[in-house]
């Protein structure tokens, strides 16, 4: 480390929660991430004793912030060093304060989206989301119940080791030859995987399944639906384990077939695995351009890795079962299964139902943002609101204002605050009320949009082709509209930009911690270790896209551009270790199984983060061509079966046969 970086380290002590003195039991996990923090500020030696994932760090950093301290955050760093000269006696009251704002300014520019003045805040990004509507929808969704296909994902890990046995034989029996896989290792890591084993009760895609159909049972009392319709309903199955694919499906199926008969009541349901994936490319390869190798875009279209990988084919698939199955619909919408639709709420605070919220002619419009630049509103965002929320409305953020200033890790990289702004600027917007726009001459296009409550029309998809590269695995949703946020330099200059219409009202209820409590705090490491990640996948991919991260990032500020940074393995490292430092961060073997994971996921970026970016960048240049080539072969194929010709009728009807073989729904 240089004496300059030392010594900015030395003086950032007061960012380590509790006693900074060794003393007491053996604590492996904080003894390791103090030691790693006395090493960056040069009061020990780096020697054999490091974690290999810290000490690979430190040259990392050093590296990081040497150039931001001679680059654009010269001033920030100059003037942070200048106030940590100061003593808090010196300081005076807004000491604390000040020593703030100038981290901030130094490490995370994002966390100044909220000053003393939230309110101008939360107007100005608002400003800058909202857009003129310059033409309606030409062919709007009138009846969603037939013209919408819902998706959604089920993620699956093996049995819990006290998992109760189940009463049906058949989960008995599945649950016993999973429980083997157990062994494996583990390939894929998910916020919340489902154990196979769980009670029907805690099993979210159970919960999900009947919310939507309670959904529609409501929406046919109310009209909006007729008393014949039934949703289309396409889940991909993704596995934490290789060995669990023989088990997923069976299980899914097994468990749905011992829940109550209103789960499936009205829904015809599909569910695709990893091995069906691939047999949908087997028979849509002769359509394929000779540039993609059928093997390649196997690799691309699946369900099993990283959250990007399936959240693509969701989107991908059912425009292709839509073409092939001569259906009537224009487009997808994704859910997640721990949340449902509040449709009294929705009804009584909106006026509007949930499927009424898509017969807007928002989703479909254009539309001329505020730089003028103009926009096709061809996908749709609504909102969450919490569970334990919704008694105060409907319009309640799911994440709390930020109120006194905070410690730690969270002072460091506070991403609370811009995701505040954001949350009340774009998700809880509501047209028409207090000035806001009336969501018909003027409405909002999002950048900040969930894993769930979000669609796309087959016309745009089909023209844009956005896709989430396979290696995003947190932020996907997200990670989906980069793809296609600036013009390629081959875009033809009039072509609109694609764009997220805000639906206001169109929110769903998040149920998780009702319902299945012990699945969230499983997942809290993997979610934890997985926003580590973001930094440097983000990072890096920003870097890829037209417009690079410069451009990229000054786009989608605050809050998803807050991932996107100079400085991912700073502040990725740096959040670690004040995070297992931290004496109150959980108990030591659970601090302890954070830093092996943290070990097995950042070790690409530590052992040869030049490598680990070359990865991204070859898999997103061949994903990109897949995509390209999968909507040239969906196009050519459409030719084909206008035509009649005989392999396409052929290719229909297998494609016919193999999506009955994926049906769970009786």
């Amino acid at each position: 480390m240089s004496r300059r970086t030392e010594e900015l380290f030395s003086k950032l002590d007061f960012l380590i929660p509790g006693d900074k003195v060794d003393g007491g039991p053996s604590d492996r996990p904080r003894e390791t991430a103090l030691a790693f923090l006395e090493v960056l500020a040069g009061k020990r030696p780096m020697d054999g004793s490091l974690l290999p994932l810290f000490a690979g760090a430190v040259e990392l950093i050093r590296a990081e912030l040497e150039a931001a301290m001679e680059g654009p955050r010269k001033e920030a760093f100059a003037g942070l060093e200048k106030l940590l000269d100061q003593s808090e006696a010196d300081g005076g009251d807004g000491y604390l304060r000040a020593r703030a704002e100038a981290l901030w300014a130094a490490f995370f520019p994002e966390a100044r989206h909220l000053d003393d003045d939230p309110d101008r805040q939360i107007r100005e990004l608002r400003d800058l989301r909202t857009v003129t509507v310059t033409s309606p929808a030409s062919d709007p969704i009138i009846d969603p119940a037939s013209e919408i296909i819902f998706t959604s994902n089920v993620l699956l890990s093996p049995p819990a080791p006290d998992t109760p046995a189940a009463e049906a034989e058949t989960l008995r029996d599945i649950v016993e030859g999973s429980e083997k896989v157990a062994a494996e290792k583990q390939l894929y890591w998910y916020d919340h995987p489902v154990p196979i084993g769980v009670p029907a009760a805690n099993d979210e895609a159970v919960y999900g399944l009947r919310g939507l159909s309670e959904m529609l049972r409501y929406e046919k009392t109310r009209g909006s639906a007729s008393p014949e319709s039934r949703l289309k309903v396409l889940l991909s199955v993704s596995v934490t384990h290789r060995g669990l694919r023989e088990w997923a499906l069976p299980w899914l199926k097994a468990q749905l077939a011992a829940a109550d008969s209103d789960v499936q009541d009205g829904l015809d349901i599909y569910a695709f695995t990893e091995d069906t994936a691939s047999e949908v490319i087997g028979l849509l390869s002769p359509w394929l351009p000779e540039e993609v190798d059928p093997e390649d875009m196997k690799s691309t279209f699946g369900v099993d890795g990283e959250y990007g990988r399936h959240y693509s084919f969701l989107k991908a698939m059912p425009a292709l079962l839509s073409l092939l199955t001569g259906g009537k619909e224009k487009a997808t919408f994704k859910i997640d299964l721990d949340q449902v639709f509040p449709q009294d709420v929705l009804a009584a605070e909106t006026g509007r139902s949930a499927l009424e919220h898509f017969t807007s002619e928002l989703w479909g419009a254009g539309a001329v943002d505020a730089a003028g630049r103009e926009l096709e509103l061809g996908m749709i965002a609504g909102a969450l609101v919490n569970e334990k929320d919704i008694g105060a409305g409907l319009f309640t953020p799911d994440i709390p204002w930020p109120g006194e200033l905070p410690e730690g890790e969270d002072l460091l990289f506070y991403k609370l605050r811009p995701m505040a702004v954001s949350t009340r600027a774009e998700l809880m917007t509501r047209y028409g009320y207090d000035g806001f726009p009336d969501g018909r001459h003027q409405a909002l296009h999002r950048i900040h949009v969930t894993g769930g409550t979000n669609g796309i029309r087959f016309d745009a998809l089909r023209r844009y082709r956005p896709f989430t590269p396979s290696f995003v695995g947190r932020a996907e949703d997200q990670a989906y509209l980069l793809s296609v946020l600036n013009r390629d330099p081959d875009t033809p200059k009039d072509e609109p930009r694609l764009a997220y219409a805000h639906a206001s009202g169109l929110i769903m209820r998040h149920d998780k911690e009702a319902f299945a409590t012990e699945a969230v705090k499983a997942g809290k490491a993997g979610s934890y270790v997985g926003d580590l990640v973001r930094l440097f996948v983000f990072s890096m991919y920003a870097n890829l896209l037209p417009g690079g991260s410069e451009g990229i990032k000054e786009t989608v500020d605050p809050f998803t551009g807050c991932f996107i940074t100079p400085m991912p393995a700073t502040l990725a490292f740096l959040r670690l270790a004040l995070h297992l430092a931290d004496p109150e961060g959980g108990g030591e073997d659970e601090r302890a199984r954070l830093m092996d994971l943290a070990a097995t996921r950042l070790e690409p970026w530590v052992g040869n983060p030049e490598a680990a970016a070359r990865g991204l960048e070859e898999t997103y240049h061949l994903e990109r061509r897949c995509w390209d080539g999968f909507y040239d072969a969906l196009d050519a194929l459409e030719s084909d079966l206008t035509g009649g010709t005989e392999e396409a009728l052929a290719a229909r009807d297998a494609f016919k046969e193999l999506v009955e073989s994926c049906r769970i729904s009786d």
